[in-house]
């Protein structure tokens, strides 16, 4: 009788065990199926997060670019029309009001005054991008780096009469934004990835192939 208990408790493991690979197997393949899922959609909003990030950029640079125009085509005008105080106080008191550098330069390139760098410490200036442009009558923009720390300026340069007025807005708020948005993406990518495991494993576990054929009958 005991080599009997022996041999059935002998053969219901033996057939347990079959059974319990094959469960195991199916659970593998249920986390891996919703991971799979789960990861496509985190990425899909991740890539529509970036372009959102991306467009608000945009949207918030030529807002600022159109500010900065306006402002440096009323300094131009006081260059212009107000003869009743120096070049060197409008351009004082042009970057003061734009929270900017203000710059005031001759048809040749000669810099007349400046609101932050002493007027002899500086180089022609006819070269730049933005002066050569309104130089020639138009309005000159131009982004570009100025320091060692590369943070990005925004020029805008409006024709006068007898030169050229520029306007030099650093871009290092913007910078900061954009900065602080990929942040909080990176974050919520990884808190998602996170979740996303731990919920196809805890899933995986709790169904069973025969849960699955018994709601599959109903």
């Amino acid at each position: 009788m005991a080599t009997d208990s022996q041999t059935q408790a002998t053969s219901a493991i033996q057939a347990a065990a079959p059974d319990e690979a094959a469960r195991s197997r199916w659970s593998l393949r249920v986390f891996l199926i919703l991971l799979a899922s789960f990861l496509i959609m985190i990425i899909v909003a991740a890539v529509v997060f970036g372009f959102m990030i991306r467009s608000w950029e945009d949207t918030l640079r030529e807002e600022i670019e159109r500010s900065l125009t306006q402002k440096a085509q009323m300094f131009a005008g006081e260059v212009n029309n107000d003869h009743s105080r120096g070049i060197g106080t409008l351009a004082a008191q042009a970057g003061q009001r734009a929270g900017a550098r203000a710059t005031v330069i001759d048809m040749n390139g000669k810099v007349i005054a400046d609101s932050e760098v002493r007027v002899a410490d500086l180089d022609n200036q006819s070269r730049s991008p933005e002066f050569a442009a309104a130089l020639h009558g138009d309005t000159g923009v131009d982004v570009r780096s100025r320091s060692a720390f590369g943070i990005p300026v925004l020029y805008v340069a409006v024709p006068v009469s007898g030169g050229a007025v520029r306007l030099a807005y650093p871009l290092a708020d913007l910078g900061v934004a954009t900065s602080h948005a990929t942040r909080v993406l990176i974050l919520f990518l990884g808190i998602s990835i996170l979740a996303a495991i731990a919920v196809s494993a805890v899933t995986a576990k709790l169904l069973s192939p025969r849960q699955v054929a018994s709601a599959g009958q109903r």
